[in-house]
């Protein structure tokens, strides 16, 4: 309630103070969503943010536990925006953008005022710097899918905020993206748990480069993107990196009404930005420290769909291969999908435009998984065999709105 009255506030103080070099511009959207799920998900914010059906777990009387459906409303993706514009600063235009919605940062704070997106942003003829909370690098804003659930793609599609550094240099129609950026809502795993420590222990924050060639109807780009964590530094100073590097090739092709967009990662670890992968520790037995071992997924996107009359088709497809599958690392591993051997996703929609800012939403989301299972005769080893996968399939039906003013 007080994050809400000072939001009320702040519009106020907006409205009463703006003057003629000052531009206080407000925005924001009301989106209920209702979903049906055909069995039990992997999934954050009340499973609205759904990311891969769970493996079948039998109960003492071989019943598959998780094949149970549910049925969910929620209208936590409301949220409000503003954009100030000022006077002219060091030569470059300036802007300040806050965005806040309700999904909280997990899901014991579903419902309350969190901070989405809240940067200053300083724009010359050639270059531009953006300093604060916005979408973590390897999710490329300009190619999101046309997707309605808060999924927006993931596992396959990364998303996630972070607060960062962002520089882009534009040369024509080429541009260079150096971001430097920190952990927030979205944190590491390891042995504490969820936690950003493993980040600022390092003292090196996640590293991202980006090369882009930006067209008047084709964008595409290609990413690497380091991130280094120190998961054990509080137990010795000898303790080694934690390193993972992640490459990305991204297009999107505009024409006529229509619009297709495109991803390919080999993803090691960046599981904190609503993605798959994660690592795997041995101990030296003699010394007592720790090496670690990444377990990387090849992950492949397409949305297609069309951007202009009243009824939008589309269909997004997904598919993402374990490229680790099967190998034994050690006892110790943390991350999301290391005991997935592959998964696809095939999600039909249809959206109509009724205009002044309301659309309506239809979609199917299938979602498939290879799980393997633990080697019977050795079932403390995380090894994992594909021919004693179980094929898993949940199949979601969703229904939503959006009013955008």
């Amino acid at each position: 309630m007080k994050n809400l009255l000072l939001v009320v506030m702040l519009a106020l103080a907006g409205s009463l103070f703006a003057q003629d070099d000052w531009s206080f511009k407000w925005s924001g959207m009301v989106s209920p969503q209702i979903w049906a799920d055909s069995r039990q998900v992997v999934s954050g914010r009340e499973d609205m943010m759904a990311f891969y059906p769970m493996p079948i777990n039998r109960d003492a009387n071989g019943k598959d536990v998780n094949a149970v459906p549910s049925l969910n409303m929620l209208s936590i993706t409301a949220r409000m925006a503003l954009t100030v514009t000022g006077p002219d600063v060091l030569g470059a235009k300036v802007r300040g953008y806050i965005e806040t919605d309700f999904t909280g940062a997990n899901n014991e704070t579903v419902n309350m005022l969190r901070l989405r997106h809240g940067y200053l942003d300083l724009k010359w003829e050639h270059s531009e710097l953006l300093a604060g909370q916005f979408w973590h690098p390897m999710v490329v804003h300009e190619i999101m899918p046309g997707t309605r659930p808060l999924n927006m793609g993931a596992p396959f599609h990364p998303y996630g905020r972070y607060n960062q550094l962002r520089y882009t240099g534009r040369l024509g129609r080429m541009e260079l993206v150096a971001v430097a950026d920190f952990q927030t809502d979205n944190k590491s795993q390891g042995p504490l748990g969820s936690s950003t420590a493993y980040l600022k222990h390092s003292m090196i924050p996640e590293s991202n480069l980006q090369l882009r060639y930006a067209g008047e109807h084709f964008f595409a780009g290609a990413a690497a993107n380091l991130l280094a964590t120190k998961p054990y530094a509080g137990e010795t100073g000898r303790e080694s990196y934690n390193s993972h590097i992640s490459y990305s090739l991204f297009m999107k092709y505009d024409f006529s009404q229509w619009s297709l967009r495109s991803q390919c990662l080999i993803n090691s670890n960046i599981y904190e930005a609503s993605s798959l992968g994660g690592y795997a520790v041995a101990t030296d037995p003699l010394t007592g420290l720790h090496s670690y071992t990444p377990y990387t997924f090849t992950t492949a996107w397409a949305d297609f769909g069309r951007t202009a009359g009243h009824w939008r088709p589309g269909l997004f497809l997904g598919f993402g291969q374990n490229n680790d599958f099967g190998e034994r690392y050690g006892l110790e591993v943390y991350g999301r999908g290391v005991n997935i051997e592959r998964l696809y996703r095939l999600q039909p929609r249809l959206a109509y435009a009724a205009g002044n800012g309301l659309t309506l939403f239809f979609e199917l989301e299938h979602t498939a998984v290879d799980f393997g299972r633990q080697n019977a005769s050795d079932p403390l080893a995380l090894q994992y065999e594909s021919d004693k996968s179980c094929h898993v399939v949940n199949n979601r039906i969703v229904l939503a709105a959006a009013y955008v003013f």
